[in-house]
């Protein structure tokens, strides 16, 4: 017997839940952003001593890692964001702004792969521009 294969996202769906995510880190809600991902989702950072940033597994660790950014960079927010979703995939390109607590002004291009999973985002890579 085969496996069964799920269908792929729809298209709006998935950018629907992208919309959510994005007002969601904007307003700072983390219970928000809980609900929309799955319980052993991936975060990797785009910052982070790593060559893949600073990587959070599982629901827990997640909502950990958004607490400290939030309170590292308390006016975060997301603009411009374009997407497009493919499949169990999405890509959001983005400029990120906002004021570190030491009072530095933060701005950012970037970008978040995601991998979906029945309707909720499984992984969430960041990718962005550096300054030297």
């Amino acid at each position: 017997m085969s496996p069964v294969r799920q269908s792929a996202p729809d298209e709006a769906v998935t950018l629907e839940l992208l919309d959510r995510l994005g007002k969601a880190w904007n307003a700072c809600d983390v219970e928000t952003v809980r609900v929309l991902m799955t319980d052993d989702c991936v975060w990797e950072a785009s910052f982070g001593s790593h060559p893949w940033g600073e990587r959070y597994e599982g629901i827990d660790e997640i909502v950990r890692g958004l607490r400290q950014l939030f309170t590292r960079i308390p006016d975060v927010e997301f603009i411009g964001a374009q997407r497009f979703a493919c499949g169990e995939h999405a890509v959001a390109e983005w400029r990120v702004v906002g004021t570190r607590s030491d009072g530095t002004k933060m701005d950012v291009h970037g970008c978040d792969i995601y991998t979906l999973r029945e309707g909720k985002i499984a992984s969430k890579r960041a990718y962005r521009k550096a300054l030297l």
